[in-house]
């Protein structure tokens, strides 16, 4: 499995930082854009999903809401249980999910 740093947006015309990526800035309306790395990030809240609609035999998935040190709040998935102000490292797995590890 591959997997790169995730990426967020800052506006050119502004500076507000984006995540998920936006075609026009929320803030200024621009639509001039610079991707930055967000490899890390820290925990702000965390859930276990037990029972999908569907999903038969595949686990707990585990979701965290991160915040990135540009801003934006990034919910990622996790191996484990994280909790509110864990360390985490931030990657994109080849599927486009995004993946939060304990430090």
């Amino acid at each position: 499995m591959s997997e790169t740093v995730l990426v967020i947006q800052r506006c050119n015309a502004c500076g507000e930082a984006v995540f998920p990526a936006r075609y026009r800035c929320p803030r200024c309306g621009a639509a001039d854009w610079t991707g930055e790395a967000a490899a890390d990030g820290a925990v702000e809240e965390s859930t276990v999903v037990r029972h999908r609609v569907g999903a038969q035999g595949t686990g707990d998935v585990y979701l965290a809401s991160v915040r990135v040190p540009a801003g934006p709040v990034v919910i990622a998935r996790s191996d484990t249980a994280l909790h509110e102000g864990d360390a985490v490292a931030l990657t994109i797995d080849d599927a486009m999910r995004v993946w939060a590890r304990a430090r």
